[in-house]
């Protein structure tokens, strides 16, 4: 059933106001990081959710992307504009590279194979202490800029985060309306039902592969010149613990589902931070209950709640 856009236009007009209720920088900077964190999320829905592929590569795609534009933009000067293109070329095609052997096993191996090749890459960036910084990181990197304008300030970084949030968000929505969406939903559906219509399964793997890389290569490029600094820690194994449980509570397969989990995700710790102590208590038992009361996620679970009220009013 389709799902109407304006929730999702409503939320991000309503993040984009942020400003007229704050300008500090920390709030900012942790609404930039939710946004951000949300884009990633959404690439890994993608995979994930639409596609039914058990995949925990998004974080090494979000470092590709990221280290891919710092390095070009600080050592080699390149216009931060103009790496972009690269960063998404590179996450797509890595993306491509890795869905061959990916499509070799399925499931619980699937799962082990893409989290093994985020580690892998965690590790060897950790030990490449030269252009990549090893575990020290990358710090320097050049903000947002068009030509001789530069968002030298938090707001004006929050807004270009915001921006590609929208554009990521929006994309999605007409990928998910389209050929390449039905496709996608068919793996998760039924692969044989897939092949008995005419699909290639290798083709259609692949493309679901990378593209959702190129999301999450999106994401890191707008990490590295909103944060201004990259290491290897931003990139480990909790970074891919919270994404997944993003898609999970805000709904497998919604995108605004993903949009909100991610948003309530990146600001709970926030709103635990007065309990001392306790903060990981609530924030696990939060997770707890939440996927044992609305197991389909937030969102979803939303959405049948009011067709429900619709019916009965009608009846």
């Amino acid at each position: 059933m389709a799902r109407p856009i304006y929730p999702i236009l409503l939320l991000l007009g309503a993040l984009a106001a942020l400003p007229l209720v704050t300008t500090s920088p920390y709030h900012l900077t942790v609404a930039g990081l939710a946004l951000i964190f949300a884009i990633l999320a959404q690439g890994t829905n993608l995979i994930m959710g639409t596609a039914g592929q058990a995949s925990f590569a998004h974080t090494a795609f979000f470092g590709i992307g990221a280290y891919t534009t710092a390095v070009l933009s600080k050592e080699f000067n390149f216009p931060v504009l103009a790496t972009l293109p690269i960063s998404l070329c590179v996450s797509y095609l890595v993306g491509s590279l890795l869905a061959y052997p990916a499509l070799r096993v399925k499931g619980f191996y699937l799962a082990l194979v893409t989290l093994a090749f985020s580690e892998i890459f965690t590790s060897v960036v950790g030990e490449m202490p030269g252009v990549l910084g090893g575990t020290e990181g990358i710090a320097g990197i050049p903000a947002f800029s068009v030509g001789r304008w530069s968002a030298d300030d938090r707001l004006s970084k929050f807004y270009i985060v915001w921006a590609g949030a929208a554009l990521a968000c929006f994309f999605l929505e007409r990928l998910n309306a389209s050929h390449f969406g039905r496709v996608a939903r068919s793996l998760r559906d039924s692969e044989t039902g897939a092949t008995a219509v005419g699909i290639n399964l290798v083709s259609a793997k692949v493309h679901v592969f990378a593209v959702s890389a190129v999301f999450m290569g999106f994401a890191g490029f707008l990490y590295a010149h909103f944060m201004q600094y990259v290491s290897p820690t931003s990139f480990n194994l909790n970074i891919t613990i919270l994404i997944v449980s993003m898609v999970v509570v805000g709904g497998l397969g919604d995108t605004m589902g993903v949009l909100v989990g991610a948003l309530v995700l990146s600001l709970l710790p926030q709103w635990t931070r007065d309990f001392v102590g306790l903060e990981p208590v609530i924030y696990g038992g939060l997770l707890v209950v939440i996927i044992l009361l609305l197991p389909e996620g937030l969102v979803p679970a939303l959405w049948a709640a009011l067709r429900r009220r619709r019916l009965r009013a009608q009846t």
